[in-house]
């Protein structure tokens, strides 16, 4: 199995995307360079690609990419958060209560403290039983990537691993992986090799009603004069 660098997964999945986009842009061209930055304001945070074109349809269309190579192995490998677990136990006890009707008795009922009891009995309850049976679900896992990711404002976010690193993974890790991207929306790309790139799963495309996201990027007033 080929061993890339970070540097290496970064270069070839900016050239497949590209190669991909272009097919959808007008003119059949596209702005696509690596090492680009947001504005100050919003971070100053530097991506490892982006792509921007003309979309026939929808306009001004970008693409952030973040890649990672099998030495940065522990920022793709999701872990539990206790802070999410408790947080989306707390919202299913609270639908548990809302919809068997037990909120009903802090309205209904006059019973003193017996009103407060039940409806705070089933909320505790749902929420514990939630988070027993869920307990090693995506749901409250969190993958360090998908967070650098979310920094890259953009239509479509991609992650890109190189295989080697994406192996190292158990198949319980890698499950994970994809199902919390998925949930959130996020494109998965495996480099394999200089040539070969696999599609794991394809981002969400993501709506920016006003305006496009160019404004993030330093580089945004340049790159639009290109696309003109």
């Amino acid at each position: 199995m080929a061993v890339l660098t970070e540097q290496s997964v970064q270069k070839i999945a900016l050239r497949y995307l590209d190669k991909r986009y272009r097919k959808k842009s007008l003119w059949r061209r596209t702005f696509a360079r690596p090492e680009v930055r947001t504005h100050k304001k919003f971070g100053g945070k530097r991506a490892d690609g982006l792509i921007a074109f003309r979309h026939w349809l929808l306009g001004v269309y970008v693409v952030s990419i973040e890649a990672k190579s099998a030495k940065t192995l522990p920022a793709i490998r999701p872990y539990s958060n206790i802070r999410k677990l408790l947080i989306n136990s707390l919202r299913a006890g609270l639908m548990c209560c809302l919809l068997s009707g037990a909120f009903l008795a802090l309205l209904k009922m006059n019973d003193g403290w017996l009103q407060f009891v039940i409806p705070l009995n089933v909320l505790a309850i749902s929420a514990l039983l939630y988070g027993l049976f869920t307990l090693n679900s995506h749901k409250h896992q969190l993958v360090d990537v998908i967070d650098q990711i979310r920094q890259y404002p953009a239509n479509a976010q991609w992650l890109a691993f190189s295989k080697d690193g994406f192996m190292n993974l158990s198949m319980a890790q890698q499950e994970q992986l994809r199902r919390i991207c998925q949930a959130q929306g996020i494109g998965i790309l495996m480099v394999k090799n200089s040539w070969t790139v696999e599609v794991l799963h394809r981002p969400s495309y993501r709506w920016k009603w006003f305006g496009d996201f160019l404004k993030f990027y330093s580089k945004g007033g340049e790159i639009r004069k290109q696309l003109r």
